[in-house]
């Protein structure tokens, strides 16, 4: 398939856990993914934590899991409304 492209870490655990992400990403190496240490103990707004020779991007991205339950639960009465 052509290798990794990203590889992205979600939710609290993903979003809060730079040990785990470092763990997650030990032995990675292989498929381009390389992790810059200090992004990813940084709490700086940017999302991207790999390092500047990583042929594939590591991101941390912010999820908003209620809001998208709150949609998919507007959408859903929305269509029993007009049936």
């Amino acid at each position: 398939m052509g290798g990794v492209d990203v590889l992205s870490f979600t939710d609290r655990v993903g979003e809060n856990s730079p040990t785990l992400r470092a763990m997650v990403c030990q032995g990675l190496e292989c498929l381009g993914l390389q992790l810059d240490p200090q992004r990813n103990m940084a709490t700086a707004p940017t999302p991207i934590i790999s390092a500047a020779d990583s042929t594939a991007r590591i991101l941390v991205i912010h999820t908003q899991e209620e809001l998208m339950i709150a949609r998919e639960a507007l959408h859903a009465c929305q269509r029993k409304v007009v049936r």
